[in-house]
């Protein structure tokens, strides 16, 4: 019996042969349960099936059920979608320094159950299109359990519907526009609205420098415009007199001839919604047009070193706003050391958000650590839920950052402190009002 046994094993054999193509390089095995998927990228589908690995589930089933799973060893991946190239460079580089010693922190202190985190960073470059290529980037790779941006509205806005429609949960460190949160549920920022800074920026204009005649310029991006319209929509409310609104384009450099335009209505102030090199630019042609003696007013995007080089000795007088958070002192110190560490420069020096971006990874993190779970049979895996998670964001409740105590609304607005106003002097900005001035 056993003879004819492997004399049948024999002839199966060569009939297989018989039906291929004779040729062995062609040949490509099928996936199996033992072999597993032929690509070994980073898809964690590709590791090695373990059935009923939670609930019952296999880690494929747990993908496709909405579940990140990471793999024994393997890191926590978190997107950043940051301007590092695009109008504000500077200030973008500081927001990833921010992210990415919230990383360094997070792994010191020990990780989250065996596993490290990992910050996937991505140049969103304050632009929407370049938001839609890294929105997509990260809504392709599943080991992606959250991000943290985009640095710009533009480019969040692009983040937007594609972030929704995968259902990743994001934390904007500094896109301010009101739209960033409206009617999606995995969008959150721990900036403050525009709502709010166009708001105050009208009312110091109007009541604390009682100008009443202002001319409104706009770079017509999605963040200029925005604020420019709220700044429009509140000085008008308060009795003030808006003689024009004018938008420029991001890169422009000449803005001499609409500025000589806005001349002949004699503006008391100029509004400019926008970020810092425009801003810079024209705050330096205005007395070429006969505006020297209009003060100039600007925003966040302008509340930069890069602003104050663009414009140069034209910046003195001038005023910007910025929605800071309600620092703690000692925890703000112990970072800038980190950072002047790490990257051999002040955070100040950079850009204004580093704190944000800093607190934006740890909301991340924190409410990671409140839905994560290990596998049922104790392999080292990690299971997330994401459903859980972009809830478990929203349910944020007095987190304590470096910008103040975290609490996050129904809306994903998760902002500590206020806005503040600062004057030019000396070359220098210098608080004169607003949020946390004694």
């Amino acid at each position: 019996m056993r003879r004819l046994s492997l004399l049948l094993i024999l002839l199966l054999s060569l009939a297989l042969v018989a039906c291929g193509t004779g040729d062995t390089d062609d040949v490509t095995p099928s996936p199996t349960a033992t072999t597993g998927p032929v690509d070994s990228g980073d898809d964690p589908t590709d590791e090695p099936m373990a059935e009923g690995l939670f609930m019952g589930m296999s880690m494929e089933e747990l993908v496709e059920a909405g579940y990140v799973v990471v793999a024994p060893g393997d890191p926590i991946r978190v997107g950043a979608s940051v301007a590092l190239t695009g109008p504000i460079p500077d200030p973008g580089r500081d927001i990833a320094n921010g992210a990415e010693i919230a990383i360094d922190d997070l792994n010191a202190a020990g990780g989250l159950m065996g596993h490290n985190y990992e910050l996937d960073l991505q140049d969103g470059a304050c632009d929407g299109d370049a938001g839609t290529t890294v929105g997509n980037l990260f809504a392709s790779d599943p080991s992606i359990v959250a991000v943290t941006g985009g640095t710009c509205t533009g480019e969040t806005l692009a983040l937007k519907p594609i972030l929704e429609a995968a259902r990743i949960p994001f934390v904007s460190p500094s896109a301010t526009n009101p739209e960033i949160t409206v009617d999606c549920e995995t969008c959150n920022r721990v900036a403050l609205s525009d709502a709010l800074q166009g708001a105050i920026d009208a009312a110091y204009v109007y009541d604390e420098l009682g100008l009443t005649v202002a001319a409104v310029m706009h770079d017509s991006s999605d963040y200029g415009l925005g604020l420019a319209t709220i700044f429009q929509e509140e000085f008008e409310a308060l009795g003030g007199t808006v003689v024009a609104f004018e938008g420029v384009q991001v890169g422009d450099t000449d803005f001499r001839a609409p500025l000589l335009e806005m001349a002949t209505d004699t503006p008391e102030v100029l509004f400019f919604g926008g970020y810092a090199t425009e801003a810079g630019l024209i705050a330096s042609q205005m007395a070429e047009v006969g505006l020297e003696n209009a003060v100039f007013f600007s925003d966040d995007g302008a509340f930069t070193q890069q602003y104050l080089d663009a414009a140069g000795a034209a910046a003195e007088g001038s005023y910007a706003s910025f929605v800071a958070g309600d620092e703690v002192a000692e925890a703000n110190a112990e970072f800038d050391a980190k950072y002047l560490d790490k990257y051999g420069a002040s955070p100040d020096d950079m850009g204004p958000f580093h704190a944000q971006s800093y607190d934006s990874v740890i909301l991340i993190a924190d409410a990671i650590s409140r839905v994560a779970q290990e596998d049922d049979a104790g392999e080292g895996y990690l299971i997330i839920n994401r459903e859980e998670l972009i809830e478990a964001i929203r349910a944020t409740q007095g987190l304590q950052g470096l910008t103040g105590s975290l609490v996050c609304d129904a809306m994903g607005e998760c902002g500590a402190g206020g806005i503040q106003i600062y004057q030019v002097q000396e070359g220098e900005f210098v608080q004169v009002s607003g949020f946390g001035l004694e």
